[in-house]
């Protein structure tokens, strides 16, 4: 259940679209190896974006942008990435539709 769903969207707000992920993607990120994500129930569109890193010491973030987000389904997953996405998200159906996110990063801060 979404807690009061699109209450603050505003879909001509100028806003910074902001892609979250865990402190222990950091470095993969940054150089390069990691680009793409997947992602259940989360909102994500292309455009320039700030990527956080939650839990960093250093709270470290980086601009970037959002190249494409495509449409996957859980069942085409491999076993081992399906299993990582059950974990992060245990209330996910088995009939999950989920977001496959490619970016990039622009310049570290």
């Amino acid at each position: 259940m979404t807690l009061l769903p699109d209450t603050y969207f505003y879909p001509d707000a100028q806003g910074r679209r902001i892609l979250r992920f865990n402190k222990r993607y950091h470095d993969a990120v940054m150089s390069g190896e990691k680009t793409t994500t997947i992602r259940w129930d989360e909102p994500v569109e292309a455009g320039q974006a700030t990527f956080v890193f939650e839990d960093h010491p250093e709270f470290a973030h980086v601009e970037g942008e959002i190249i494409s987000v495509g449409q996957t389904r859980l069942q085409d997953l491999d076993d081992e990435h399906a299993r990582g996405l059950k974990a992060h998200y245990p209330l996910m159906p088995e009939d999950a539709v989920l977001s496959h996110v490619s970016f990039r990063v622009h310049a570290a801060r």
